[in-house]
């Protein structure tokens, strides 16, 4: 059997697995694709959220040194572990809010998400509390 077939199969298989989860599209809109997943419905081109989450993406994605896509996936990605640790619904815009208000130049993006996720995960802190805390930690 010809190996060439088996590898164009699976890179196929790959590369739709990639577009259905949202990470084969680097040229799409981050930060759309990002608050549809957070609220988890479609949105329209002028959600009127739109804007301010375009917006924290890209002013963490500067403070840290990723990318805009690195920066949206670190957010999902903790919010899924808030989920799959503690069954605590973490909405990835949460954990953007988070990193936006929190970001400094030089200081690493899991740093910030990964504080943000222990206070809601460890001290069962909602949105609000954790948001407090951090801010009184930053003091």
């Amino acid at each position: 059997m010809n190996i060439r077939i088996p590898a164009l199969l699976c890179a196929c298989l790959l590369s739709l697995n990639l577009h259905a989860a949202g990470l084969g599209e680097p040229e799409g809109d981050v930060a759309a694709r990002f608050l549809e997943v957070s609220l988890r419905q479609d949105i329209p081109p002028n959600h009127p959220r739109l804007a301010s989450t375009r917006e924290q993406i890209q002013r963490v994605a500067k403070a840290s040194g990723e990318n805009e896509q690195t920066v949206a996936q670190a957010c999902m990605r903790n919010a899924r572990y808030a989920f799959d640790a503690a069954r605590i619904d973490v909405r990835p815009h949460e954990v953007l809010e988070a990193a936006a208000k929190h970001a400094s130049a030089g200081r690493p993006l899991n740093e910030i998400t990964q504080r943000y996720i222990e206070l809601r995960v460890k001290q069962k802190l909602d949105h609000a509390g954790a948001m407090a805390q951090m801010a009184t930690a930053g003091k």
